[in-house]
């Protein structure tokens, strides 16, 4: 039977409600987030379908691309949209993920 997991709203804010100023942090932050999710969800990473990245600088555009590689790299990689947006929820958020993942068991 196929399960699917539906993240979304994933932001820079850790679990403790920091948050920290420049992207990289966030960005690490918000993929931590994802990855206690999934596990949460009895998933990994490699389960991960489709991902959603919204950001608010195309500056930010090539350290995501590192950190993604780095932390969610897969030889299967799963589909990826990237929208650069006027802001998000809150004005110093910099980063939001959204996430689909699929597993079969």
């Amino acid at each position: 039977m196929a399960r699917l997991l539906f993240l979304s709203g994933q932001i820079g804010v850790a679990p403790d409600g920091s948050l920290a100023t420049h992207f990289e942090a966030q960005c690490e932050v918000a993929m931590t987030n994802v990855e206690t999710l999934l596990a949460a969800g009895a998933m990994k990473q490699a389960d991960i379908v489709k991902l959603v990245f919204y950001l608010t600088r195309a500056a930010d555009l090539p350290t995501l691309g590192e950190l993604r590689r780095k932390r969610w790299a897969s030889p299967t990689p799963p589909a990826v949209t990237t929208l650069v947006v006027a802001a998000l929820a809150r004005p110093e958020l910099l980063i939001e993920i959204d996430v689909t993942a699929a597993s079969i068991s």
